[in-house]
């Protein structure tokens, strides 16, 4: 799992030399209708808060039974969700309301402290599953069916599909 959190981690390195151009505008929305990068950064912080709150709580519970099966084989890579949904339903999938960033929030939120606690969260989800063994982490399962249950190593697979895939829709909206 290290591996997918060093993913995460680089990825965020290359958007925040990206941000440079955007310093003092990071709120200015590229289109009307589509998110700031403040606005993208503050949905992908509140992913991993509440990745994290639960994971304090599910992946614990979920242990036991995962040690018990630890032998058996499991997937480590995810699929694209974001970009299969989008292929079966010609639309993106839309966040849920807990993953939407309040209006006005860019009044209340400074650009560089959200990306440090996006930093810290994702450091805490670290921290919460730094010691489990991937042949454990791989029956870890998360019910969710539109990303097709994934395990543990999935799911934080899944973390750094789903920021590449907002840092790569900003790209476009704002080079447009």
């Amino acid at each position: 799992m290290k591996d997918r959190f060093q993913k995460i981690y680089k990825q965020r390195e290359e958007m925040k030399k990206e941000l440079t151009s955007f310093r003092n505008k990071e709120w200015n929305r590229p289109h009307q209708d589509k998110w700031s990068w403040g606005e993208t950064y503050y949905h992908l912080y509140l992913m991993m808060k509440w990745f994290r709150r639960l994971s304090k709580v599910y992946v614990p519970s979920s242990l036991p039974i995962a040690t018990l099966r630890k032998n058996k084989p499991y997937k480590v890579h995810s699929t694209d969700v974001y970009e299969a949904y989008k292929e079966k339903n010609k639309k993106p999938m839309r966040a849920p309301f807990i993953l939407v960033p309040p209006k006005g929030i860019e009044s209340d939120v400074d650009f560089q402290w959200l990306i440090e606690e996006l930093d810290k969260e994702t450091k805490h989800i670290e921290h919460i599953v730094s010691n489990i063994d991937d042949d454990v982490a791989g029956h870890i399962r998360f019910p969710d069916p539109l990303a097709n249950n994934p395990n543990l190593i999935q799911s934080i697979d899944l973390l750094g599909i789903h920021e590449k895939h907002h840092f790569l829709l900003c790209e476009k909206y704002y080079n447009e």
